[in-house]
């Protein structure tokens, strides 16, 4: 959580100083296919020298802006997986080889839908990069099943004890 909050305040700090930076951007993106469509905007405004607040808006022309500790955990923790996965694309973007993306039950707080949607963009972004993904959680295999191409899945189970 400090990683994400440092990372979140660098690219708000970032997006304020450069219009609307490609990871922000790339963010909104994402955070809007991971809530389904709930939220569609990164809004940032500065609130003094070198402080800047960001807001997450609900879809639509006037939706309205929500701060960040109005969202619900899994919404908070879509944000978050939202701008990693951002920083992750432009990343790739720079450089063709990167150290795997490893996330430990990322989904705990999202119904199945969202953690579908997850899944999907997860499979999407597995194609350029490696991503392992560890749960103890057995309903997500069927999602996962269900949301990602069959030759870029490969679960492994634990014995259970």
């Amino acid at each position: 959580l400090r990683l994400a909050s440092e990372l979140l305040e660098r690219f708000v700090k970032q997006d304020a100083e450069a219009n609307k930076s490609a990871v922000l951007t790339a963010a909104e993106r994402y955070f809007s296919r991971l809530t389904l469509g709930t939220f569609d905007r990164l809004l940032v405004e500065a609130t003094g020298p070198e402080k800047y607040h960001l807001q997450v808006q609900r879809h639509g022309a006037q939706g309205e802006a929500v701060p960040i500790s109005g969202l619900s955990d899994g919404t908070r923790d879509q944000l978050y997986l939202a701008l990693r996965l951002a920083s992750l694309e432009q990343l790739l973007d720079r450089q063709h080889h990167l150290p795997p993306l490893v996330v430990d039950d990322i989904l705990v707080n999202f119904d199945d839908a969202r953690a579908q949607a997850t899944l999907s963009c997860l499979a999407e972004l597995g194609k350029r990069t490696q991503i392992l993904c560890f749960t103890h959680h057995r309903h997500l295999l069927d999602l996962a099943r269900a949301a990602v191409p069959a030759d870029q899945l490969a679960i492994v189970s634990m014995p259970e004890a």
